[in-house]
């Protein structure tokens, strides 16, 4: 299967995905591992409520912002809140958080036609993009300085050609640039995107 990764104009990375088949795969390939640390530090005795006592404890609010935005432990309180619902174990909570977060991703591509996925897990119908590139693995694009590279049109052409990696860039319909300088400079503030 060939994966489409976009660009969004406000930065970052976005699976697009437009069939259920799709969708199946994607969810086939990742479930497995979104929520394995958050499950791995419930089983090792991370509890929720001894997490927020200790951040709160420390007397540091950055501990408390620290642990409030970390992705692990708000899956945790998640299943945790999931399992409660159902009267579950914490495996029940998780399996509720996979079933909700593919039944919306499903609406949205029903609906919409399309469905947006970043690499945490996150979702959106509706995304504008500006760069897009294919890969034959499910691997979300990372990109350095390293990456970028302008290519000359010919030996003594007028136009040059911006790539980041094997992604040729555009601006709309622009796809060459009149000077090496111009070509870099847009492949600069691509990459600040990434």
């Amino acid at each position: 299967m060939e994966y489409l990764f976009v660009l969004s104009t406000e930065g970052g990375w976005w699976l697009k995905i437009d069939t259920i088949e799709q969708l199946t795969d994607y969810h086939k390939k990742t479930d497995g591992h979104r929520y394995e640390n958050a499950l791995r530090n419930f089983f090792h005795g991370n509890r929720p409520e001894d997490l927020l006592r200790q951040a709160r404890d420390s007397k540091n609010p950055e501990d408390l912002i620290s642990l409030y935005t970390n992705r692990d432990f708000q899956y945790m309180q998640a299943a945790l809140m999931q399992a409660e619902n159902v009267g579950g174990t914490i495996l029940d909570g998780f399996s509720m958080l996979r079933v909700e977060a593919g039944f919306s991703e499903f609406k949205d591509l029903r609906e919409f036609g399309s469905v947006y996925i970043n690499s945490s897990g996150g979702h959106t119908f509706n995304l504008e993009y500006s760069q897009f590139c294919r890969r034959k693995e499910l691997i979300f694009p990372h990109f350095t300085e390293k990456d970028i590279h302008i290519k000359q049109y010919g030996e003594n052409g007028n136009h040059w050609y911006a790539y980041i990696g094997d992604m040729q860039l555009h601006y709309g319909d622009m796809r060459k640039w009149n000077t090496y300088e111009a070509a870099k400079e847009y492949a600069h503030s691509i990459l600040e995107l990434c």
